[in-house]
């Protein structure tokens, strides 16, 4: 998970845009599984969760998946505050669809 700071203008838009971007890349890594992105428009805070097959393949696209972040949250203009890898212990998604944003 990557938690990204930048302004609180637009943030949403901003945001799917960049998901947009990242989604169109990843699909062709080996291994990727899904991506969801959390955004707060009254902070400008953004957490961007990718889920991959096992931890493995995640690290096998470490290098170029940091350069992707990178190039991505440079032309957002936002700063990125953290990336940390966490291990999916519980989910139950229900009927979860894509929700574009208002």
């Amino acid at each position: 998970m990557t938690t990204t700071q930048g302004s609180t203008e637009d943030i949403l838009t901003v945001a799917a845009m960049a998901g947009e971007s990242m989604v169109g890349w990843l699909r062709d890594v080996e291994g990727f599984e899904g991506l969801l992105m959390l955004s707060s428009e009254d902070t400008g805070t953004t957490h961007v969760i990718t889920f991959w097959q096992d931890a493995d393949v995640a690290e096998r696209s470490r290098v170029s998946r940091l350069q992707l972040r990178d190039r991505i949250t440079a032309a957002a203009n936002v700063e990125v505050r953290e990336t940390r890898a966490y291990a999916v212990s519980f989910a139950d998604l229900g009927g979860f669809a894509t929700v574009p944003p208002d």
